[in-house]
């Protein structure tokens, strides 16, 4: 199984709340374009199962989508395992329901209300995720594995796998920043 076919099917064995969640954030920050990312929640999981498993792909193409959904797990889980993504998304229905009930749309101030009430719970669930996460990324989604499976030119210098994750996301970011 490729690194790819490997995070598709982790997405894939996660309930429909947190792929949602995954699609939404992952959507933002993957697809540039932002039509995707301004698509309701189910078309962005479509679009997203769609990037995972899209057309065939060379190996090194695959490795780069790999690693570009790996990044952005590893923010995403950040945030959500450290509690400032939290206090982000707590804010935001916050701001949802005092807007709803400002101008009548009690319907959605019902569900900012839910959605509030959930809070723990859903915390609670990502604990496990980021786990389950962190194993993935662990063993399939190593620079290392990466690397491996990839068909990388010879001329082209990989990272030693010595370097640690952090340490190259660094190194990403500082490359890709303008």
């Amino acid at each position: 199984m490729s690194p790819i076919e490997a995070i598709a099917s982790w997405l894939e064995a996660q309930d429909l709340d947190l792929q949602l969640d995954v699609a939404s954030f992952a959507s933002f920050v993957i697809f540039e374009d932002g039509d995707v990312s301004s698509l309701g929640m189910p078309d962005q999981l479509e679009a997203l199962r769609q990037w995972l498993n899209g057309p065939v792909l060379e190996s090194h193409a695959a490795a780069s989508r790999a690693l570009t959904f790996r990044i952005t797990m590893d923010f995403f889980v950040e945030g959500r395992t450290t509690g400032c993504g939290w206090k982000q998304t707590e804010a935001k229905l916050r701001k949802s329901l005092d807007e709803a009930k400002r101008v009548g749309r009690f319907p959605t101030a019902r569900k900012a209300q839910r959605l509030l009430e959930c809070l723990p719970t859903r915390q609670e669930r990502w604990h496990e995720v980021a786990r389950s996460w962190s194993e993935l990324a662990s063993t399939r989604l190593t620079l290392e594995a990466l690397t491996d499976w990839s068909d990388k030119p010879p001329a082209r210098k990989v990272i030693s796998s010595a370097v640690d994750f952090g340490q190259f996301l660094n190194l990403f970011i500082l490359c890709v920043e303008p």
